[in-house]
């Protein structure tokens, strides 16, 4: 069991999610991050890759009340950070990977928000990830919000040593903002890359916004398990 599982266990539900939010604010301003994801209209498919307790998508929702989330995680145990008058627009989806979302033949997403997690992707999975999601957007237009945590400086370095010894992830390897963008580039030619005012409010917390046009599709599935060793998803 990890020090963040005792921690929970020990605390319950009920003191938990405030304890988590103090914990959490240490290393991120989930209020910045939100501030950077786009503006949605009403009625877009929004996906939410990887949402976990959910803290950045009850932000999210808090500023833009029209919007409909998806949260889709590997783990079963979701979205206890979602404030009850919103999870009425928050859909959740446990034990669910990329594939397994793209096997319901939903409509495919407008925005996708992948926030701190392809620093928990083991580095030869990543690119993986990334055509996966390629492969449940169909070739369709999409805007893709990545958050992550660049390394460097004692802020990432506590960052890591939190993910390692309390979250208790062996796999985390920080990322920093160019080598994300040429894994998206790679998975997504043609996209164009806009990064916020998070680096500069937040550092080393980044978020980056691609557009992802209609032409750009996730590639061939045999150069994919060649180059990750025929892995399963890993969509955390």
């Amino acid at each position: 069991m990890s020090i963040g599982s005792l921690a929970r266990a020990v605390l319950g539900e009920r003191w938990f999610p405030a304890a988590g939010r103090r914990y959490r604010a240490i290393f991120v301003d989930l209020g910045k991050v939100a501030d950077c994801l786009p503006a949605m209209p009403e009625g877009a498919a929004i996906l939410d890759v990887g949402g976990g307790d959910g803290a950045l998508i009850d932000a999210f929702l808090a500023r833009q009340p029209e919007a409909r989330v998806t949260m889709i995680d590997l783990k079963a145990d979701l979205g206890g950070a979602v404030r009850p008058a919103r999870r009425a627009r928050l859909e959740i989806l446990g034990r669910t990977s990329i594939r397994a979302y793209a096997a319901l033949g939903r409509r495919p997403p407008d925005l996708v928000i992948v926030s701190d997690v392809i620093h928990h992707i083991p580095p030869s999975l990543r690119e993986r990830f990334f055509l996966d999601l390629g492969d449940l957007l169909a070739g369709q237009a999409c805007k893709l919000a990545v958050k992550d945590v660049a390394p460097g400086g004692w802020r990432a370095a506590l960052s890591y040593l939190a993910d390692r010894f309390i979250s208790g992830d062996r796999n985390v390897a920080l990322i920093g903002e160019e080598e994300l963008q040429a894994l998206v580039r790679r998975a997504f030619p043609g996209s164009v890359c806009a990064a916020t005012a998070l680096a500069a409010r937040d550092a080393p917390n980044y978020c980056l916004i691609f557009d992802v046009p209609a032409t750009a599709r996730a590639g061939d599935a045999g150069r994919l398990t060649s180059a990750a060793g025929g892995e399963p998803d890993a969509s955390r």
